[in-house]
């Protein structure tokens, strides 16, 4: 029983942070073609929709409304085609449990991502009741007032490292 602990062990903190590491790096990565492509004009299609779908609902002083606005012109369809590419790739180097470990992280990190952005614009989201959710969608708000900052939806950190936090509009 012990044996079998000593090598089980090992392997599922591998796993779990496999998964965890995955979504800190599809998280920068987020935040990095946010900032890159969503808001600069090198970003082309990617910047005209981000500006002219998320960013015409939700600017100024609308920033939430009854139902989730802007899903036509939603980009983070096409960060899921690299991150496939770079997956499958992943496939033959990782065993397959650690395989498994990239493809659930990833996964969670994707959709929690976009599930983050629409309740922070949903009038009334359930998630208000916790502080953590309020503070990030503060932070996410300042984004939508200041264009030129808070780029990340889950990890915030990140725009601290990058140099464009603002924790508040002041």
């Amino acid at each position: 029983m012990l044996q079998t602990a000593l090598r089980v062990v090992p392997n599922l903190l591998l796993f779990i942070g496999t998964a965890g590491a995955t979504h800190y790096v599809m998280s920068f990565v987020q935040t990095v073609m946010h900032r890159t492509l969503g808001h600069h004009a090198i970003g082309k299609k990617f910047f005209r929709n981000h500006l002219d779908f998320h960013h015409t609902y939700y600017c100024g002083n609308h920033l939430v409304s009854q139902d989730y606005q802007g899903d036509e012109g939603n980009n983070t369809p096409f960060f899921f085609i690299p991150v496939c590419l770079i997956g499958a790739g992943t496939f033959f180097i990782l065993p397959l449990y650690l395989f498994i470990g990239l493809v659930i992280g990833c996964a969670v990190s994707f959709y929690m991502h976009v599930f983050l952005d629409k309740e922070y614009h949903v009038e009334g989201s359930y998630l208000c009741r916790f502080n953590w959710f309020r503070r990030k969608q503060e932070l996410h708000f300042v984004h939508h007032r200041c264009g030129n900052c808070n780029f990340a939806v889950i990890d915030f950190f990140w725009d601290r490292l990058l140099g464009t936090y603002r924790g508040s509009i002041e």
